[in-house]
This record gives C-alpha cells, structure tokens and sequence, in this order.
C-alpha cells in the first residue's frame, strides 16, 4: 500500500487503528499493540479454556494497561480511548464480581448505542462530536464532518443494534466470535471512509460564517 492509498490515522477509532497506520517512532505504535494485544488474549484464553468469565480478565487488564499508556506515556486521554476503557472496565469488572457473563456481553450494546446517540444528538445541536470524540487533529469543511459523523453514528447503532442481537440469542461462544468479527468489521468500515476523508481533508479548517453554522 502506497502513502497515498493509506487512509489518515485520525479517520479511525483508537480501537480499529491498524500499525502500518500509525506514524513511526510515536507512542501510537504502544497503544496499537496494547488494543491489540487484549484482543489477542481476551480471544487465546477463550480458545484455551472456553470459559468467558476467566477470558474477561483479559478485557479488564487490557482496558487498564491502556489507560495508564494513556496517561503515563501520551500524557493525556483522548475521549474516545476514554470512554471505551471505562465502559470495559465497569462493565468487565461487574462480570467479574458478579460472576455473571451478562455484564460483558450487555458493553458492546449501551457503548455503541450511547456513541451513535451521542454523535446524532451532537451533530443536531450544531456541534462536531465525531472530531472531538477522535481528539482529531484533522481538518474538513463542516459539511465534510457532519457527512462522517452522521456515516458512525449509523455504524455505532449498527453494531450496538447487532450486539445485543448476539447477547439475547447467541451462545458464549458466538459472542466469543462476534468481539473478534466486531473489531474486523470496525476496521474495514474505518478504512472504507478514507477515500472521503482524504477528497475533502484541508490543511487548515475553513471558519465558518454565521450563515453557514
């Protein structure tokens, strides 16, 4: 893949960064492989031991690890590696004392209910909730945004809508399944938006008269 073909880093989700993405030499490479890497155990000791609760400790320490990348490494929190982190954490952490795989599997539905709500309510209000939620340093029209975030707010309730599908029909292990398939299809959504992104990037965000707020 070319530098040209490659989509912005700042056109995905924390979570659906891919490394070949990330700028050398930069602390995302360390965040990168800490998302990664939860994923990856959270999947090997479901493999090993078909046992959700025992894989959900995976979630929980790699939603911590992150967080304190986050803070010791970066110096800051973006809002979106925020919010996903904290919903890991108590939604994991209440499965875990509980004992009660519920909890996990209810995460992924009032995440991405709550983001794609949050994005639609954001956007009718005026505001630019998808550039703020990426912390994004990238630059587009406002037109240019509110056609993105309407796109992930679609998304985010797609997702929210397909995974409490998998909790209230599904089994363990096609939840198991369906956490890995839903990182996949968060990335190749990511990567589908870049051609977009890249035709209306500017290198400086245009003001925005009162007539066209």
């Amino acid at each position: 893949m070319t530098d040209a073909e490659r989509p912005p880093p700042e056109t995905l989700p924390p979570e659906t960064l891919p490394p070949e993405t990330l700028p050398k030499n930069d602390s995302h490479w360390l965040r990168a492989a800490v998302d990664f890497g939860a994923l990856i155990a959270f999947g090997v000791v479901y493999v090993l031991t078909h046992d959700l609760l025992k894989a959900t400790w995976a979630i929980v320490a790699g939603s911590a690890v992150a967080l304190a990348v986050g803070l010791l490494v970066e110096k800051r929190l973006a809002p979106l590696p925020l919010i996903i982190g904290v919903f890991a954490l108590v939604f994991g952490g209440l499965t875990l004392v509980t004992h009660d795989t519920t909890y996990l599997k209810m995460e992924g539905s009032f995440l991405y209910i709550a983001l794609g709500l949050g994005l639609l309510i954001g956007g009718r209000m005026g505001l630019n909730p998808l550039k703020e939620l990426l912390g994004s340093a990238l630059h587009m029209p406002l037109p240019a945004w509110r056609t993105l975030t309407f796109r992930y707010a679609l998304f985010f309730l797609c997702l929210g809508a397909a995974n409490e599908a998998v909790r209230r029909f599904g089994s363990d292990d096609l939840f198991a399944k369906w956490k890995v398939a839903k990182f996949v299809i968060s990335l190749v959504f990511s990567f589908a938006q870049a051609p977009f992104v890249m035709k209306h990037a500017t290198e400086a965000e245009p003001s925005q008269g009162p007539s066209e707020a």
